[in-house]
């Protein structure tokens, strides 16, 4: 019964991991001032800059785990929207607009300690979906 309600479980698990293949789902990495374009939806995604960026550098022991804010603007037909998502769960992490789902996964690099991150040298992960 055990061995039955893991296999179970591993092919549930599967199902929920596996994404679309119609190009409705898009995982992707932008670094400071790069665009992704979409062109058959007249979709453009940029990131515009990764600010207060107060995650606990690794070398420092921290009572809490900090923030990184990456600022986008996202330009669908010519109209342009601006917005921030947050790299801590605490806070906004995603947003929809113009029927794009939008979730930063990550910000790159992580703080180290005693080290300064050139603002040019940030990058995110980004997951897309269109609804």
């Amino acid at each position: 019964m055990i061995k039955n309600s893991f296999a179970l479980c591993l092919v549930i698990l599967g199902f929920s991991c596996a994404s679309k293949d119609d190009g409705t789902q898009a995982t992707l990495r932008l670094k400071v001032n790069e665009c992704f374009d979409k062109f058959e939806n007249s979709i453009r995604i940029c990131l515009d800059s990764v600010v207060d960026d107060s995650r606990c550098p690794e070398g420092f022991e921290c009572v809490w785990e900090g923030d990184a804010i990456a600022v986008f603007t996202l330009t669908k037909n010519q109209n342009v929207k601006s917005f921030n998502l947050h790299v801590n769960d605490k806070f906004q992490n995603d947003t929809l607009i113009d029927g794009f789902a939008i979730k930063l996964l990550n910000v790159s690099p992580y703080p180290i300690a005693n080290q300064q991150i050139n603002p040019d040298d940030y990058s995110v992960e980004i997951r897309i979906i269109e609804n």
